[in-house]
Parts: structure tokens; sequence; C-alpha cells
């Protein structure tokens, strides 16, 4: 996998941080940082939630947290989706977008123990 270093990201990377991710050259994606920042200091990857637009309607799942634009940064509301957690290259992160409030970042870590059955703990 080639990358292109002048698109990379090379600032610093904290978790609740909103991404844009580049998957393949013809594809963006938007992301939020999961990982720990010790480690998002340290590693080459990043382990990060997938956020797709929000659409009038959507229904939201309790594995699912809606965020504001206001807080994503891309101009639009968005699904964050703890159901589709990814490592991703730290290369492949192309542009900071936002950064998500201690609210905003409980709920996810609440969905997030839903998705991963901690609810059961």
């Amino acid at each position: 996998m080639d990358f292109n270093f002048d698109k990379m990201y090379c600032g610093a990377i904290k978790r609740g941080d909103v991404f844009l991710y580049e998957p393949t050259i013809a594809k963006k994606e938007t992301v939020v940082i999961l990982q720990d920042n010790i480690l998002n200091d340290g590693l080459p990857t990043a382990v990060c939630a997938l956020i797709k637009p929000y659409e009038k309607n959507d229904e939201v799942f309790a594995n699912e947290v809606l965020i504001d634009k206001d807080e994503l940064g891309v101009g639009v509301n968005g699904i964050c989706m703890l159901h589709k957690i990814y490592t991703i290259p730290r290369q492949l992160l192309v542009a900071k977008k936002g950064e998500l409030k201690i609210k905003t970042l409980n709920l996810i870590y609440q969905a997030l123990d839903i998705s991963l059955g901690r609810f059961r703990d």
C-alpha cells in the first residue's frame, strides 16, 4: 500500500477527535478516535469508529450515537456506529474536522458497552 504523506495529518491525535479517513483514493469516510491518548502518541495505528451522515428519519440504535454537526465539523449531523470499529494506519487520517464534547464521548462509551455486551456484566 502506498501512502501519500503530503495528505497525511501530522498533528496530535486525541480520543474524541473527528477525522476524515481515506481508505482508498476515491473514498473518504468520517471517523472518531476511540483509542487512549497514550497509545495515540506512540502507535502507528488508531482505533476508531465509523460515522455515517444522519438522514432524516434514520433510526438510531442503542449501539449508535447521534452527533451534532457542530461537533463533527463536517456540515451534517452524523451517527457514530459502534458496531463498525476499525484499526487504521495513521497515514490514512487526512484532516481533523472536529472534537467531541465529554457528554458525547460518554454517550459513545455507553453505546460501546452495549455493542461489546458489557451491559450484561
